[in-house]
C-alpha cells in the first residue's frame, strides 16, 4: 500500500499523481492549489497593461490542462483527505480548495484556524492527517502518539 501527503505545491502535484496512478491507497492534500495561472494572476497585482498579465492570458488553457481539476481521481474516495487554512491569502479556500475538495466528490476536509503555513503548529491538522493515514489502512493505530 502507498499513500502521498503533499503540501502547498506538493499538494497540486499529489493531486495529479492520485489522478495518474491506481496503485495509491491515500492522498492527503494539504493547502493544495489547483490552477497555477490563477494563482500567480490573484498575487502578482497586475495592472490590465502589465506584460506578465498578456502572458497569462494565453496560459490559461494550459493552466486548465494541467490542473488536477482536468483529470478523474484514481485514489478510492475512502483514501481522499484535504486540509486547508480558513484564512489562507495564497491558497484560496474557495477560488482553489474548495474546487478540488467539490471535483474529488467531497472527500474529508480538515479546515484549520490559519493560513498558508497554519498548519505546521496545529495539533487538529496533526491528528486529521494521522486519521487518514490509520483509516488507509498505512499506519497502525497504535503506533499513532495521541496529543490533545
Amino acid at each position: 500500500m502507498i499513500g502521498l501527503n503533499g503540501i502547498s505545491l506538493g499538494g497540486y502535484l499529489t493531486a495529479l499523481v492520485a489522478s495518474l496512478d491506481d496503485g495509491l491507497t491515500c492522498a492527503i492534500l494539504g493547502v493544495p492549489p489547483v490552477d497555477l495561472v490563477g494563482l500567480v494572476g490573484r498575487h502578482a497585482a497586475l495592472s490590465h497593461h502589465d506584460a506578465l498579465r498578456q502572458t497569462l492570458r494565453p496560459a490559461t488553457p494550459i493552466g486548465r490542462m494541467i490542473s488536477p481539476l482536468a483529470l478523474t481521481p484514481r485514489v478510492p474516495m475512502r483514501g481522499r483527505f484535504i486540509y486547508a487554512g480558513i484564512a489562507d491569502r495564497l491558497v484560496h479556500p474557495r477560488d482553489q480548495v474548495t474546487r478540488i475538495w467539490e471535483h474529488w466528490g467531497r472527500p474529508q476536509i480538515h479546515w484549520y484556524q490559519g493560513g498558508h503555513i497554519g498548519f505546521f503548529r496545529s495539533r487538529p491538522v496533526q491528528r486529521f492527517v494521522n486519521d487518514a493515514l490509520v483509516q488507509s489502512g498505512l499506519v497502525d493505530p497504535a503506533r499513532i502518539r495521541r496529543r490533545r
